[in-house]
């Protein structure tokens, strides 16, 4: 339901588009704003055409007949189309096809037998607007994943062995089948019109930054028109036209599901400082419809351990907060590991490295909904008795050393600690068990709140009303 934020912005060179003959059609040329979407199709699938269509080689710009149910079948550096029940009917090129919209119209549609969409499972999918498909790219299995789509939050498509499938529309069908993905479509009109507006702002950008969209929160879930609904279709028409900018630029307009009460400075989450994603008092989130006003999440010793310290002779003794934004955001965590060998200790300073401070949501052992928290640990207090009889009292028995009964000292790195007492051997824990992460809100928190949003609304308040709570200083235009 919220848009997860990228540092930087995918730009991949393809030649989708670039057909050897001078007069290969260009469905792009079609649309007033078009967008062009990759898809995960399948190895081979069908496409069911509703309306009319032409079906155009890439080679030579020649129109090839076909029946209204064609199958597009995957060759290893071409792509064949069977365009007829007649097996025997093919046709092969080594540049691909075009299916291309013949006259633009809203009755026109395509049903593909096979997509994986929005990276979730393959189905059949309607989508409207035209298509090329190009043959597989050239790369090894190890190369796929990580070029198709380096996410953490998204399943990385397999295109090996898969023609590439791209979807070319107009803007506003393209955003008709956004809309209802990132925002219920049982929302009130306000609150569906400026989600229109922030996910054409946030198309448009990334559109004009790269050669195709991804239909995942890499960039914006997309299901086509399978994905359609009336009320933000209505929305997405009544704000035709609508951009905001930012000193006569187009912004890019972060959404998240729910800011836990305040949105934040876009330095504090990424490296750059922009001018309109400031973080703003946002009393508007915190209502009772909103399930992310608080939460709890309890990771075990264990998980944590395992994903901040992967190497298996380090076990994590202590996780502090070290900082927060004045928003109340964690910018940093402090973790102490001990070598279960040595007994050595060592920090880890989170996030590591060049990473975001948003990155923590993901490196404690599970996905937290934002890190606007706080931290508690299950642990009992370990006393320790000193040369000089007095005693001390830690949070943390792990990494100390214990004398043991020939006189050694071993250094603790276990959960449990075996002491011998007047009444016989006793198990303390060593350190704690489980974390404890009580927070509010769900996302990255910049830009709109997308919970304060419907809350916005309800209250009567309009979509200019809603951005310009979200974006500072921005102008709401018409382009």
């Amino acid at each position: 339901m919220y848009k997860k934020i990228t540092a930087a912005l995918l730009s991949v060179p393809i030649a989708a588009f670039a057909a050897s003959a001078a007069d290969a059609a260009e469905p792009q040329d079609l649309y007033n704003e078009p967008m062009t979407i990759k898809l995960v199709p399948s190895s081979n699938f069908n496409a069911d055409i509703h309306g009319s269509y032409q079906l155009i080689d890439q080679a030579d710009g020649e129109t090839v007949e076909m029946d209204n149910d064609i199958q597009f079948r995957y060759g290893e550096d071409n792509v064949t189309v069977k365009v007829s029940d007649d097996d025997s009917v093919m046709h092969t090129s080594s540049e691909g096809f075009i299916l291309q919209e013949d006259g633009v119209s809203d009755s026109n549609y395509v049903e593909i037998s096979s997509v994986k969409r929005a990276g979730t499972s393959f189905q059949t999918t309607a989508y409207r607007g035209s298509f090329v498909v190009d043959p597989a790219e050239e790369r090894s299995p190890d190369e796929a994943a990580g070029d198709e789509q380096n996410r953490s939050d998204s399943e990385q498509p397999d295109t090996v062995e898969r023609l590439q499938l791209f979807n070319v529309l107009d803007m506003q069908d393209y955003l008709k089948g956004v809309v209802p993905r990132e925002m219920s479509a049982q929302w009130p009109m306000e609150a569906l019109k400026a989600q229109a507006v922030a996910a054409r702002n946030y198309a448009k950008v990334n559109m004009d930054a790269n050669e195709f969209l991804y239909d995942t929160t890499t960039h914006q879930v997309y299901h086509g028109l399978s994905g359609e609904s009336s009320r933000p279709n209505q929305a997405i028409r009544q704000t035709d036209g609508i951009y905001a900018e930012y000193n006569g630029r187009l912004i890019n307009a972060y959404f998240h599901a729910s800011s836990g009460g305040h949105t934040e400075d876009s330095e504090n989450v990424w490296a750059n400082e922009v001018p309109y994603i400031r973080g703003v008092d946002d009393p508007y989130d915190t209502h009772s419809a909103n399930p992310n006003t608080e939460w709890t999440e309890e990771i075990n010793q264990e998980a944590v351990s395992e994903a901040v310290f992967p190497d298996s002779s380090w076990v994590l003794s202590d996780l502090e907060i070290v900082s927060k934004s004045e928003a109340g955001r964690v910018q940093q965590i402090r973790a102490v590991g001990v070598n279960e060998e040595s007994g050595e200790t060592k920090e880890k300073m989170l996030p590591a490295g060049s990473n975001s401070a948003d990155s923590i949501r993901w490196d404690l052992g599970s996905t937290l909904r934002s890190t606007m928290f706080d931290l508690s640990k299950d642990t009992n207090s370990v006393s320790v008795k000193t040369a000089d009889g007095s005693e001390q009292s830690f949070d943390s028995a792990v990494g100390m050393k214990i004398r043991q009964s020939d006189g050694s000292d071993e250094a603790v790195a276990y959960d449990n600690v075996a002491v011998q007492t007047g009444s016989g051997v006793e198990y303390l824990k060593a350190s704690a068990s489980a974390y404890t992460f009580t927070g509010r809100g769900w996302g990255h928190g910049l830009g709109m709140s997308q919970w304060g949003a419907y809350n916005m609304a309800q209250q009567g308040m309009s979509y200019r009303d809603i951005l310009t709570h979200y974006y500072t200083d921005i102008d709401i235009v018409e382009r």
